[in-house]
This record gives C-alpha cells, sequence and structure tokens, in this order.
C-alpha cells in the first residue's frame, strides 16, 4: 500500500514538472530586474516572479511583444519604462492562461489571474504607446500622474483597469484610452519639463552618429587605399619581372624601394579603413540596443 502511494506521489510530482517544461516551451523566462530591452524576437516572454524597472533604468520595450504572468506576478516600477506598441503591433500584457497569447494553454483566462503593473512614484517619465493588459487584478497603478499612455486598450481585469494617485479612470473596456499630463502641472510640481523624453537619447545620438561617421570615413579610406594598394602591387610586379626590358637589376634601387613603401603605406591604409568600416557598423548597430 505504501509502495503504490508513493508511486503515486512520485508520478504526480513527474507529471507536474513535464507540465511545466511544455507549458514554458517557446518562452522567455524573466523574473528580478528586467534588461534594458525586451525585443520582439525573444517573444513570448513568461513572468514567473515579480519583475522590475529599476530606479535609475530605463526599459524599452519593442513592439509586438508579449509578456505573460503566472499567478501572484506583477511588475514594478521605480525607473522608467517605454512600451513602445505600434497599432498593427501592439504590446501585450496578459495571463498565462490567455490563449489568444499562449495557444498552449488548457485553463480559460479570468480577471485575478495576475496582479498588474504598480507604477511608484519615482517612476514618472514611464511611457505606454499601443498596448493591451489583460486578465489582471489591478490593470495599471500608477502613484505618479507624470505618465503617458496612447491607445492602451484594458481587457476583463478584476478590481480595476487604471488608477492615477488614487483616482479610478473611466475607461471602456476594450476601447483605446489615452492619458497625458500637462507640462504646466509638471513644472508647478517641480518635475522636469523633459520627463518624458528618453533620458538615454543623447548617449544613444552620440553613439549612432559618430558610428556612421566612422562607417562612411572608413569605407572611403578603405576603397580609395585599396584601389592604391592594387596599383602599387601591379607596380611592383611590373618591375620584377624578368622578361621586361626595363626591369631593375636588384631590389635594392630606388624606383623599387619607393614602390615597395607606397604598397605598405597602401596596406597599412586599407587595413585601417576596413577596421573603421566594421568598428562603425558595430558603433551604429549598438546603438540600438540601448
Amino acid at each position: 500500500m505504501r509502495k503504490t502511494y508513493f508511486a503515486a506521489v512520485y508520478c504526480s510530482f513527474l507529471i507536474l514538472a513535464l507540465y511545466h517544461q511544455v507549458c514554458s516551451a517557446g518562452f522567455t523566462e524573466l523574473a528580478g530586474d528586467l534588461p534594458r530591452v525586451l525585443s520582439s524576437d525573444k517573444s513570448p516572454y513568461i513572468v514567473v516572479a515579480d519583475i522590475y524597472v529599476p530606479a535609475g533604468r530605463l526599459v524599452r520595450i519593442e513592439p509586438g511583444v508579449t509578456v505573460l504572468f503566472k499567478n501572484f506576478t506583477g511588475m514594478h516600477i521605480t525607473g522608467v519604462l517605454h512600451v513602445n506598441g505600434l497599432e498593427d503591433s501592439p504590446v501585450v500584457f496578459s495571463s498565462e492562461n490567455d490563449y489568444l497569447a499562449n495557444p498552449g494553454s488548457t485553463r480559460n483566462p479570468t480577471p485575478y489571474d495576475w496582479n498588474g503593473i504598480y507604477i511608484h512614484k519615482d517612476g514618472f517619465g514611464t511611457d505606454l504607446k499601443n498596448f493591451q493588459i489583460k486578465y489582471s487584478v489591478k490593470g495599471i497603478l500608477s502613484d505618479t500622474k507624470y505618465i503617458r499612455i496612447i491607445n492602451g486598450v484594458f481587457i476583463e481585469n478584476g478590481r480595476a483597469n487604471l488608477t492615477i494617485e488614487g483616482s479610478e479612470m473611466q475607461v471602456v473596456a476594450g476601447e483605446e484610452f489615452g492619458y497625458d499630463v500637462s507640462v504646466k502641472d509638471a513644472k508647478a510640481d517641480g518635475i522636469p519639463l523633459n520627463f518624458l523624453s528618453d533620458p538615454a537619447a543623447p548617449k544613444r545620438n552620440i553613439m549612432r552618429y559618430s558610428g556612421l561617421s566612422v562607417f562612411a570615413g572608413g569605407t572611403v579610406l578603405g576603397v580609395v587605399s585599396s584601389v592604391n594598394l592594387r596599383t602599387s602591387f601591379l607596380r611592383m610586379q611590373y618591375i620584377s619581372d624578368v622578361s621586361n626590358e626595363e626591369m631593375l637589376k636588384n631590389e635594392n634601387s630606388a624606383v623599387w624601394k619607393d614602390t615597395e613603401k607606397q604598397y605598405k603605406q597602401y596596406l597599412a591604409r586599407t587595413i585601417v579603413g576596413f577596421s573603421a568600416f566594421l568598428a562603425g557598423s558595430v558603433m551604429f548597430t549598438w546603438s540600438f540596443t540601448y
């Protein structure tokens, strides 16, 4: 009897483990502090424990990203979150049971499935565009009014859809909703007037345009130098050809040395040029990652 009991318990744990693996297959797991970018190529994401946008960090979510939450999990924002959804490619925050976002779900989604998004008072500047938030307890709960919402859609949330500084907003479920605050209010409360701007934008622009400049300069230098390199190489072959009536008798002649010197110079410039080309490409590409 005891053997049968332990076998049943063991099988139950095994089934649960297999179920977890199947349900998590194809998902990128999230827990704790978020990376600076949630990219569409790693979507969908599954939140297995509370996630955080920590103070001093800007987190960007790319268009088309889906973030699914397990029961009793949510998002806390003390830094800045930018949700960059598009009209035809919104960002989705929903329950792991949402079969529209998770075809592998075997349960029906319901309100109260997950906690929601909590924007703390220091999270001002959070900017949410073209997104859906579904099946949570509180939708979005913000302790600061200095946020912006463009085309937010709230569906089947339990206790509330959107609450800002203790006041519940009149949101029609399933319809687009927008919220903004005036610069005048921000100035009166001592909030920086650029609170909705991207704090990483200046560094990103410097990196991006510097990369373009290095890329362009390296390309020109590499192409011009490689053409001259080929010319000097052919010249070296010409003056070294034993069948040439005007060949130089040895490699110590001034003409041969001068040609060899030019060849080495153009070779070095070609290497520098195409190295700059690669470095500029890396800088330009990297500027899109933060």
